[in-house]
């Protein structure tokens, strides 16, 4: 009988099917032995592999830990395919990432990135596809700094193998970290990298998310123009292709640009019509950002209780997949609508609930916007020493990721 394929710390066990807790290991007899102690700590990295048994007994001293982790495995190609297996399972395939996941499923998510990350950590290569499948997974439960890990090991090997299709996708991934955490120049950089390869190779439904991504950042930037110039040449792209889940988020995008000219008619319309692809898709990451859209059209509207209705249920959505970015925004607009209602205790709790999840996943252009309004809601308490103190903050974060600061605030000296 074969030896079970048990994760790098010890505590899983593979059955070939998903990942169960590991029984207590006995004595592994005529397992060969390998010893590593870190070398960060006081000794060497000794290695001592005598057998050519199906299977070895691993000890590692970790500095962070109290005692010696063991650990009994076939090998690491196993546990890489067991990972590979789980994440396809669930939905992730390198290419896309599932509509949602149940609680259960974010747990799996957090034990196979601890075993990938502990795999990485002694030297052991994942295959890059498997790097951008879990650097997909990461992203979606708000490991930030896990995903760039992931797309950037991901990225050395597509270059050394010159996979043009994915060293795309790599950038593609490093560029939407980049514009989570604000810095709108290198997102910028890497989207054109990206889109450059995948016209060069003649990707066009890589193309066209390529070029919602820049139209993206050209929405933060302020520059109206080309950012609908970009998303009309992805939407025509989507349509060509029949790309159902491209179409709807360029409706989206374009919806944005509609509402910030304040031409809320076209607006709603472009985002009913992004949500009605969404539903009749099963896009629900894409139905709850749609759901956000039609909020925020019937707060500028002055629609208060339609504004608060359709907040919740993009928050009810994205709380049930586990979209923690998209769960700090729907917060956040809940906490404007409080404010305009006059339920400043609710307001601050909802803000300042928005800004943990901002911190937690390394969201700092939302980070800055929440501080904003945490700021607001401090004045009309009258507790102006702590409004500074978060208009002060926010002006930091936005002049250290290069978004534009309201003349206001330069004005008061901020």
């Amino acid at each position: 009988m074969a030896d079970p394929i048990i994760s790098p710390d010890g505590k899983f066990m593979w059955t070939g099917t998903e990942w169960i807790p590991a029984p207590p290991t006995s004595a592994q007899g005529a397992h060969s032995n390998i010893n590593l102690e870190d070398s960060m700590m006081s000794g060497d990295v000794n290695i001592e592999q005598g057998s050519t048994s199906a299977s070895s007994a691993i000890n590692l001293k970790d500095s962070a830990m109290s005692g010696d982790i063991n650990l009994t495995q076939n090998s690491a190609s196993d546990i890489i395919a067991g990972i590979d297996h789980l994440l396809k399972g669930l939905g992730f395939d390198g290419q896309s990432s599932p509509a949602e996941l149940t609680p259960s499923q974010e747990a799996e998510v957090e034990q196979v990135l601890e075993m990938s990350e502990q795999l990485a950590s002694h030297g052991i290569e994942i295959d890059p596809w498997t790097e951008i499948t879990l650097g997909n997974a990461a992203g979606l439960a708000g490991r930030t700094h896990s995903a760039q890990q992931n797309y950037l090991r991901a990225l050395e090997t597509f270059r050394k193998n010159g996979d043009r299709k994915g060293e795309a996708s790599a950038l593609t991934g490093l560029g939407n970290i980049a514009e989570r955490r604000g810095d709108l120049a290198e997102a910028e950089r890497l989207h054109r990298g990206s889109l450059a390869i995948l016209r060069e190779i003649g990707d066009r439904a890589g193309t066209g998310v390529s070029l919602n991504n820049l139209g993206w950042t050209a929405i933060i930037r302020g520059d109206l123009a080309e950012a609908e110039r970009l998303h009309r040449e992805s939407l025509a792209i989507s349509r060509e292709i029949g790309d159902r889940i491209g179409e709807g988020l360029s409706l989206q995008n374009l919806a944005t640009i509609a509402e910030t000219r304040n031409d809320l008619a076209e607006a709603e319309r472009l985002q009913r019509e992004s949500l009605g692809i969404r539903r009749e898709i099963g896009d629900r990451i894409g139905e709850g950002n749609s759901l956000h859209g039609l909020g925020n059209i019937a707060e500028k509207r002055g629609d208060l209780a339609e504004a608060e209705r359709l907040n919740r249920e993009s928050l009810g959505i994205r709380r049930e997949i586990g979209d923690r970015n998209g769960e700090g925004l729907s917060l956040q607009n809940l906490g404007n609508i409080a404010k305009t209602r006059g339920d400043l205790a609710e307001a601050e709790r909802l803000q300042r609930e928005s800004l943990a999840i901002s911190r937690e996943i390394g969201d700092r252009k939302s980070e800055a916007s929440v501080l904003h309004n945490l700021g607001i809601v401090l004045n009309s308490k009258g507790q102006h020493d702590e409004e500074r103190r978060m208009y002060t903050e926010a002006v930091r974060i936005r002049r250290e990721i290069g978004i534009p600061i309201d003349q206001w605030f330069i004005d008061n000296g901020y």
